[in-house]
């Protein structure tokens, strides 16, 4: 069993059935722990340092989000994520993202286009210096604060959890050139359209930005299992 935790991790003033489930949940979009492997609450319990109550808390939380499920004789397992369940979660967040920036366009301060200018330039910086680590940070920072523009936080909360679950597919699309590229200008795009206020326009580009993710995403997948 991968070590996934530091002990200074746990002295922090929070509740630890909340740390638990935030590093276990970490854990597995990291894939530290895979899909189809268990998590034995007697385990965990004494990696945590603690009892097995906040484990099973955690691990209902986790299930109720879809990362684990209790199978019959087995115990809690990891699951993985199907092609059918990736499509679904990308379809989910463009309807969600769609909505959010129509609430944003409507709203936005000329401080907060400035922010999202700002982040543009460093994304641009990074593709430079060819920085994938960074790219990947920034290009989440961009969709981070337009959702935190759009002061739902609702919303904000169910598109935060598909994107954690896209976040490792992401992360490879973005390590091809001619994805990064495209990828570079949609945002660029996305912004412009925020900058002039259409709100049609900003919508219809963020649906295009996340249908070419998803894209990506299937060409890398099928040239996998072909």
């Amino acid at each position: 069993m991968e070590r996934i935790i530091e002990s200074s991790v746990l002295k922090k003033v929070k509740p630890i059935r909340d740390i638990v489930y935030e590093l276990l949940r970490k854990a597995i979009l990291d894939g530290k722990i895979k899909p189809g492997e268990r998590i034995v609450e007697n385990d965990y319990a004494e990696m945590f340092h603690t009892s097995r109550t906040p484990i099973r808390e955690a691990l209902r939380k986790l299930e109720m989000e879809g990362f684990v499920e209790y199978l019959p004789r087995k115990g809690v397992i990891v699951k993985g994520f199907s092609l059918s369940d990736i499509i679904e979660i990308y379809e989910i967040r463009k309807s969600l993202e769609c909505l959010a920036i129509r609430h944003v366009v409507a709203k936005i301060s000329g401080q907060e286009i400035d922010k999202i200018r700002a982040i543009v330039q460093e994304m641009e910086k990074a593709d430079q210096e060819d920085n994938i680590e960074q790219l990947v940070t920034i290009c989440q920072q961009f969709h981070d604060t337009i959702l935190h523009t759009s002061s739902m936080p609702r919303l904000t909360s169910m598109i935060n959890t598909l994107q954690d679950y896209l976040e490792r597919f992401k992360r490879v699309t973005l390590e091809k050139p001619e994805r990064r590229g495209n990828a570079i200008k949609e945002h660029q795009e996305i912004f412009r359209a925020i900058d002039q206020r259409d709100i049609n326009k900003a919508e219809e580009l963020i649906s295009q930005h996340i249908e070419a993710s998803k894209r990506a995403f299937l060409e890398d997948y099928t040239a996998q299992v072909e």
